[in-house]
């Protein structure tokens, strides 16, 4: 019984940075309308930021406000410089779009920083708590507090702050966001902007366990995927939850099955996506659109 305590609370814990990156898709979705694949390369340049400033001296708290500034304004220029051109209704062509800078993100990080895995310092130090014959390490205990911290300012953000809500407004219906005076493309990019910062935070949770590198966010990118299938991406807490559920159904399934541990245990996470969407296409926490005639 102990062995399951602790393989639940482990997947939780590797729950914790689906969801955070879950939460980042979710933002730009609901602040731009886009579904951005490349979202998990930009936690990883993030990443390498904050190790970057590390190596030259800067202690690892300001290292990791820098990156989260820089991965904002990073979302910015990419905004700015490639987004805005393409119609908001050409759905293929922003999937294409956010394909080319995964694609194009991650080799830039190789060529700047190589493609060995580094070692990336834990902000929580390395102490180990131990209780009713379960452990957790300072890094799990800081990282859940972190994501917590991240989901409750995005919360607020978007329901309580004149800020969120003319970015749900754009983002929902532009024609009429402009009639009220709001300039499109400033809110857009502010959206790029707020995802791009707490995907900095998912990156930087997953540095110190998963090793930095450039394919160090390529699985959680897909849990993340499949999180906001099972929550529903309009939900910030339904991407939460389906994060720290696949996080849960991976690591015990890769432990009790045979033959599917490692990375095969992904096999877990897209069955429930189909079994969610068989039964709830918009996802647990998400509402159906209706288009009245």
């Amino acid at each position: 019984m102990t062995e399951f305590l602790q393989i639940t609370l482990d997947g939780l814990m590797a729950g914790v940075v689906y969801a955070a990156l879950a939460l980042a898709l979710g933002v730009v979705f609901q602040g731009t309308g886009m579904l951005n694949l490349s979202q998990g390369e930009l936690a990883v340049v993030a990443a390498y930021i904050a190790w970057a400033c590390v190596q030259v001296g800067i202690p690892i708290w300001p290292a990791i406000a820098i990156a989260i500034a820089a991965s904002a304004v990073l979302g910015t220029v990419i905004y700015y410089g490639v987004v805005r051109f393409v119609p908001p209704h050409r759905e293929d062509s922003l999937m294409t779009l956010g394909v080319t800078l995964l694609l194009g993100l991650n080799a830039v990080v190789s060529i700047v920083w190589g493609t060995d895995p580094r070692a990336f310092p834990s902000p929580f130090g390395t102490w180990v708590a131990h209780f009713a014959g379960l452990r957790l390490t300072s890094q799990q205990i800081g990282g859940v507090a972190l994501v917590a911290a991240t989901m409750l300012v995005m919360a607020l953000v978007f329901t309580k702050t004149t800020f969120g809500l003319r970015l749900r407004a754009v983002a929902q219906n532009p024609r009429s966001a402009a009639y009220l005076g709001l300039r499109a493309g400033l809110w857009l990019a502010a959206g790029w902007a707020a995802a791009c910062a707490v995907g900095a935070v998912a990156g930087i949770v997953a540095a110190p366990t998963a090793g930095l590198s450039p394919a160090m966010m390529t699985v959680p990118l897909l849990m993340a995927l499949a999180a906001a299938n099972i929550g529903g991406i309009g939900s910030r807490v339904g991407v939460v939850v389906g994060g720290l559920l696949i996080g849960v159904l991976t690591a015990i399934g890769g432990r009790y099955i045979p033959g599917l541990g490692g990375d095969l245990n992904v096999v877990f996470a897209f069955a429930a996506v189909i079994v969610v969407i068989l039964v709830k296409p918009a996802g647990l926490f998400g509402r159906e659109s209706v288009v009245r005639a």
